[in-house]
């Protein structure tokens, strides 16, 4: 057990630094286009077209990743001060509360996957291509969303498995007494 726990901590700690390495190439390469694009814009006056939505595009692409990154920092949804003040003084309800937003996350994300997953499908099989940027396929996207999807959670069920764990201790703790 405690290798199958060491094995999946290792997998989530790739996943988190692959997941930021993309993010932060894909702000640096993002904000590169959007440079390019205002300084030809107001200066170099090329006729280039495209480097607009080349830049949108990837925007979107990063952004569905830097989802997966708030995911795990646990910084997406975050209403702390209705948290806090509610359960400052009760450990058990805090623990019950993590445990009850995390499910209630899980289950909203798994409703939302199963559309995803079908414009995923209809993404691959019939791929779309931009306007402006004639290579770039635009079904990327959908199946980014999809995978990003799935990203969050593998995330929110490592979550709820240590938030579950906690709450079995809040509980075990106040039995003991």
């Amino acid at each position: 057990m405690r290798h199958a726990k060491a094995i999946a901590k290792r997998i989530l700690y790739a996943l988190q630094l692959g997941e930021t390495v993309i993010c932060a190439l894909g702000l640096v390469g993002t904000t590169l286009l959007i440079f390019a694009q205002v300084l030809n814009r107001y200066w170099l006056h090329f006729r280039i077209m495209w480097l607009g939505d080349l830049a949108l595009y990837c925007f979107i692409f990063f952004m569905l990743v830097a989802a997966t990154i708030a995911t795990w920092r646990e910084g997406h949804v975050s209403v702390d001060f209705l948290r806090d003040k509610l359960f400052a003084a009760r450990p058990r309800g805090m623990a019950t509360y993590r445990v009850t937003t995390v499910v209630l996350s899980i289950v909203i994300l798994c409703v939302f996957l199963s559309t995803a997953y079908g414009f995923m499908l209809q993404a691959i099989r019939h791929p779309q291509y931009g306007t402006l940027v004639r290579w770039f396929n635009t079904s990327w996207l959908q199946t980014t969303l999809f995978v990003a999807g799935a990203l969050v959670l593998a995330h929110l069920l490592a979550i709820a498995g240590r938030d579950i764990s906690g709450l079995r201790r809040t509980w075990q703790s106040k039995s003991r007494r």
